[in-house]
């Protein structure tokens, strides 16, 4: 079976569908990864062929002049947020505006016309029978439309773009304006297919997110388990020696270090927050943001990189940004969270489901300062009801199928037989 799988360049994101594309290269299959030329590299160095498509993306220079607009809680920077949960809010205008809003910006730079034209050029030659698409690169589904493969879709992060379609057609959105209908049959018109609602959201969806997370969407998922990949990494030794402390560990995330900007807290007000706290912080933080303190305290330990999953099954605890990749991390090793969310699709939501679980605290960007932060962690780290809780969600997803576990479902799907 070839298996051609569509990603955002970014890492974080292309590191979500590695596990499951080396399954399927470990059950013999054919397996690309397209995506647009900034993560070439990336996917070259985790073994699988890359395909290159379309210009550079740049999301890095993308947020730069995002952040140069007026500060909002949304991503485009409008008044329409695809995690908005509020029913006052939800009407129909709104929920027509967030469709509105994305497919003017953010997936129209995902799936522009000369990245189409490569990706389904190469689909079209290649002849894939199965299409695995990050949830954000409708490149994937029109790809499968135009080669006649089979696709499925992967989550990212939490399914609100099933649950803002679903809410669309609830509220008779059907019946009107369309703009994810009308956006992607302008983009299928180009290679002589037309739209119907199965490309929204792919035959399937792929969830590796825990089951606690899931939206009562009514699509058909297929969940498989998070399996933390990465990238290339190197163990240091000093982690086969047990912490002589309780180790805490720090991270702002891929994302966060590489793309946007703007970090959830200061590194002044950490070190300010852990100074003669009984742990030790194993910190990942670039050179920049290590310079902005003043003091590093005793009790830290700086590291532009460790591989996470190397490093959290020594930790007590962890503070993040509340990225699904770090999450899942955290989650895959039974490790307590502090999470200050960013304003990326669904750090928030995702951070107060979890601590709804018990399994870590939630921390707003504007209440954090050295004295919050020390009191929130030290809770963390003393009370045992959340190092139970967190061992008690491990215990879940270890029930969820591993990625080569899931590997015949997608052969059914694909038609092809082994």
């Amino acid at each position: 079976m070839k298996v051609l799988f569509t990603t955002l360049a970014a890492n974080a994101h292309l590191y979500n569908l590695v596990p499951v594309a080396h399954a399927l290269r470990a059950a013999g299959h054919d397996v690309r990864i397209a995506a647009q030329p900034d993560l070439t590299d990336a996917i070259v160095h985790t073994g699988l062929p890359a395909v290159p498509v379309g210009p550079a993306l740049d999301l890095a220079g993308l947020s730069r002049k995002a952040q140069e607009r007026p500060a909002s809680k949304t991503v485009f920077g409008s008044e329409f947020d695809v995690t908005e949960t509020r029913p006052e809010r939800l009407t129909l205008d709104y929920v027509r505006g967030v469709f509105t809003t994305w497919c003017s910006y953010g997936l129209e730079r995902l799936a522009q016309d000369a990245v189409l034209d490569d990706v389904v050029g190469f689909a079209r030659s290649w002849r894939p029978d199965l299409v695995v698409w990050d949830a954000l690169t409708y490149m994937g589904p029109i790809a499968a439309r135009a080669s006649g493969a089979a696709h499925v879709r992967m989550l990212f992060g939490l399914d609100h773009w099933a649950r803002m379609r679903g809410l669309f057609t609830e509220l008779g959105g059907a019946g009107g304006a369309d703009p994810m209908a009308e956006w992607l049959s302008g983009k299928l018109a180009r290679y002589g297919c037309t739209f119907d609602e199965e490309l929204v959201l792919g035959q399937r969806t792929l969830d590796p997110l825990p089951p606690w997370t899931r939206f009562p969407t009514g699509v058909d998922y297929l969940p498989v388990r998070h399996v933390p990949y990465n990238g290339p990494s190197v163990v240091p030794p000093w982690l086969s020696e047990p912490p002589a402390r309780r180790r805490v560990c720090v991270t702002l995330g891929m994302s966060r270090r590489d793309l946007w900007g703007a970090d959830r807290f200061s590194a002044e007000d950490l070190f300010d927050a852990v100074a003669g706290l009984d742990v030790e912080v194993v910190a990942t933080l670039t050179a920049q943001q290590a310079s902005a303190a003043s003091v590093v305290p005793d009790n830290a330990r700086l590291f532009d990189f460790v591989p996470l999953d190397a490093l959290l099954p020594t930790c007590a605890a962890v503070l993040h940004h509340g990225g699904a990749g770090t999450t899942g991390n955290a989650v895959a090793h039974g490790v307590p969270q502090l999470v200050i969310p960013g304003n990326m699709w669904d750090k928030a939501g995702l951070a107060d489901l979890l601590a709804e679980q018990g399994a870590g605290l939630v921390l707003e960007h504007e209440q954090v300062t050295a004295e919050e932060l020390r009191a929130q962690l030290v809770r963390l780290l003393d009370e045992p009801s959340f190092a139970v809780s967190a061992e008690k969600v491990r215990a879940q997803v270890t029930e969820v199928p591993a990625p080569a576990g899931i590997v015949p479902e997608l052969e059914r799907l694909a038609g092809v037989q082994y």
